[in-house]
């Protein structure tokens, strides 16, 4: 008994010896780990006084701060994911020691009971059995108490520290893809941003060269005018958005690949162990089930790995594929999975070491993935429903779905880390078992980051979709408001250019007729074609009206861009400029009639007066012209001015816009920078919180060395004592 008690004493305090080393090397990471921490706060400090430096710079110079500020980002990004492997990795080693410390404490327990258990010889007399053993001292007891105690509360507080660990890294996940998500659709509208004032300044260089031009690029930037009210915010690629939910979804399929493949591994463990014992008939039966609905998921990631090779998405063809993929794994998972996976919680749950807690876990877990299996129903009838005519209500019910899958991953990877504290601690745990425990933890965490990434990015899809069909709408409505007022232009300039055709009119006779009227219509075609042409000296009559010039100049350029127009657009307009020209035309015949009217009433009118101021009439008709035709062109240059005016308002509600952009920009980089660093904060006081508990662990593994210490020394002295007596005893006989 003392050679045995000794060699534990000895291992124990080789073991004690070992977990020092350990701890040392843990401290000497955790230092490493705050250092880095602290040169990455500089990092970002210098990035944000570099920021607040440059912000002062032109639109140009800010684009490319960002450029760099988002490749700084990346690679703090990879700096935090280095970071949280590394915790990831004490962790892991955190729980091995809380391992060892719990074997620690049976040992401690089996030295305590073990005076009591050994049967006493037949040899022993009344003297020895009248002084108890020093293990039975109360005060030690108490003390062995408050230690197991205490032991439990750093446990239960090692627990609790390590379920926040894991919700803080998944949280911290999410945030960083939401984050690069911000910070790439902002790239994306600064690239816009430049792209629209490039082809803004090229317009207007071009404006310079002729007339024509100038009318055609002022149609051009009154549509990108009409697509900019349209469209505040310049819209990122749609087809880029679904092939980022494309990568999340092969994620979210890859980790339920992992999920399944691991589950198939832990039943042929736990609760029978095939290396020792033949499996039932219904664990080799879950475990191909298993495997089947692992290769049905590795199908699926085989499509939606093509998907992204191809970088293009066609719903009517690839989604009725992945549809009945879906389908078969839901079917498979309702009829073969759920009623072997129920049989094989309750035999978990009559293990010999299953405790009331982990019962009541094992039956959340029960409940947890039974709702994943309905869930996989649900969001594949949604997806059977997306080619309905009600779009809107199934895809609304899709990111619902979505949304309860998220939460789902998070609460088993939650329950399940609360099973594996527990199941750790069996005595029967292989390594074998540890190891397939870490990777199914692991693999439910990934589950639970692609998950809510997933959910993250379809919702992005979906508002893209509603924004992209609200400024089609807006931009057809105001395209058609544009033809239609081209086209109206367009058929009133037709008509007046019919009624205003220049006519050749003859020198006046010397009968009655002959006399000069200065209110002649030029529009009479009829009149004027009939009258004889006596003289070679012809007049031509005054121009036209400034707005017939100006709608004339307007009517060719709305006639190209009308043509360059699908006619398909354009039926219902067509129907009802024809009703209008029939009315126009309509109306020009009774102006015929009133203007032949007031033709003859002022030919009698004027006829005596007529010739003698022949001379005069003809200065003053000379006059007439020089003074409309000044008129027409005062008209015009009145209109490039008020152009010119309304260009310059809309240059600079561009310019404003722009600048919004810009401080908005900034503004969401600020917000960037103080998440992450509140990030940081949140990771180095985890780091602290970590490095107390390993004090107290080194305090209590030093408590519970003394205290074997002690009771081995206990245990020889009553050994030495009780062979004194013996030999005292024999000496007596002997006399």
């Amino acid at each position: 008994m003392s050679v045995s008690s000794v060699s534990l004493s000895s291992d124990a305090n080789v073991r004690y010896q070992r977990l020092a080393q350990e701890y040392t090397k843990l401290r000497a990471q955790a230092k490493v780990l705050r250092e880095g921490v602290i040169e990455e706060r500089g990092k970002v400090d210098k990035l944000t006084k570099q920021s607040v430096f440059e912000r002062s710079s032109s639109s140009s110079t800010t684009i490319r701060n960002y450029l760099f500020f988002f490749q700084k980002f990346l690679v703090f990004q990879e700096d935090l994911k280095s970071k949280e492997a590394v915790i990831r990795r004490l962790q892991s080693e955190n729980e091995s020691l809380t391992f060892r410390n719990d074997q620690l404490v049976r040992r401690v327990e089996t030295f305590q009971f073990e005076p009591q258990s050994t049967p006493h010889s037949s040899k022993k007399t009344a003297a020895t059995k009248a002084h108890p053993t020093p293990t039975n001292n109360p005060d030690s007891l108490a003390r062995i108490e408050l230690l197991e105690q205490e032991l439990q509360r750093k446990l239960e507080q090692n627990e609790k520290l390590v379920s926040e660990l894991a919700e803080n890294e998944r949280q911290h996940a999410v945030e960083m893809a939401e984050m690069s998500e911000k910070l790439a659709k902002e790239m994306r509208k600064l690239e816009d941003e430049v792209k629209r004032m490039r082809m803004r300044t090229t317009v207007n260089s071009t404006k310079e060269n002729g007339k024509n031009e100038v009318e055609l690029t002022k149609i051009e930037e009154k549509r990108e005018e009409v697509e900019v009210i349209g469209s505040p915010e310049p819209p990122e690629s749609q087809e880029e958005a679904r092939i980022m939910v494309a990568e999340a979804t092969k994620g979210t399929f890859s980790a339920l690949n992992n999920v399944f493949t691991l589950l198939q591994q832990r039943c042929e463990i736990y609760p029978y162990d095939a290396t020792m014992e033949p499996l039932p008939a219904h664990v080799v039966k879950l475990s191909s089930e298993y495997a089947q609905a692992s290769r049905l998921f590795s199908g699926l990631v085989e499509i939606t790995e093509s998907i992204i090779a191809d970088s293009v998405f066609e719903p009517d063809e690839q989604l009725p594929i992945i549809t009945s993929k879906c389908r078969l794994i839901s079917q498979h998972c309702q009829k073969m999975l759920k009623d072997l996976f129920s049989r094989m919680i309750g035999e978990e749950n009559r293990v010999t070491w299953c405790t009331a807690a982990l019962n009541k876990l094992n039956n959340q877990w029960e409940s947890l993935v039974l709702n994943l299996f309905e869930l996989f129903e649900k969001i594949t009838e949604n997806l059977e429903n997306l080619t309905s005519s009600n779009q809107s209500e199934t895809s609304s019910n899709l990111l619902d779905s979505l949304d309860k899958l998220d939460s789902l991953s998070s609460q088993l990877l939650e329950c399940f880390q609360k099973r594996w504290i527990y199941e750790a601690r069996f005595p029967t745990t292989t390594n074998r078992m540890r190891c397939v425990g870490n990777a199914l933890e692991a693999a439910l965490q990934m589950m639970s980051q692609e998950t809510s990434k997933l959910a993250a990015r379809t919702k992005r899809v979906k508002v893209m979709e509603e924004e992209m069909k609200r400024r089609a709408e807006e931009a057809k409505r105001m395209e058609e408001e544009i033809e239609k007022e081209v086209l109206e232009k367009k058929l009133r300039e037709e008509a007046v250019a019919l009624m205003s055709t220049p006519k050749i009119i003859a020198p006046p006779k010397p009968q009655t007729e002959d006399s000069y009227n200065p209110f002649f219509d030029e529009n009479e075609e009829e009149d004027t074609s009939q009258e004889p042409l006596e003289s070679a000296d012809t007049t031509i009559t005054s121009p036209e009206p400034t707005e017939d010039f100006n709608a004339s100049r307007n009517s060719g350029i709305s006639k190209n861009s009308s043509e360059n127009h699908p006619p398909d657009h354009l039926h219902s307009e067509i129907r009802l400029l024809t009703s209008r020209n029939k009315e126009l035309q309509k109306e020009r015949d009774k102006l015929f009639v009133d203007n032949s009217l007031v033709k003859r009433k002022l030919e009698i009118a004027l006829q005596s007066s007529e010739k003698e101021k022949n001379s005069d009439e003809k200065q003053k008709t000379d006059l007439d012209q020089i003074w409309e035709i000044g008129m027409e062109r005062r008209d015009e240059w009145v209109q490039r001015v008020q152009k010119a005016e309304k260009a310059l308002r809309f240059y600079e509600i561009e310019f404003e816009l722009l600048l919004r952009h810009e401080l908005a920009s900034e503004e969401h980089l600020k917000q960037v920078l103080s998440e992450l660093e509140s990030v940081s904060q949140k990771n180095h006081r985890l780091e602290d919180e970590l490095e107390s508990v390993r004090r107290s662990y080194e305090s209590q593994l030093g408590d519970l060395s003394e205290h074997l210490a002690t009771l081995v020394k206990d245990r020889e002295k009553e050994k030495e004592s009780n062979k004194s007596r013996g030999s005292l005893k024999s000496f007596f006989n002997k006399s």
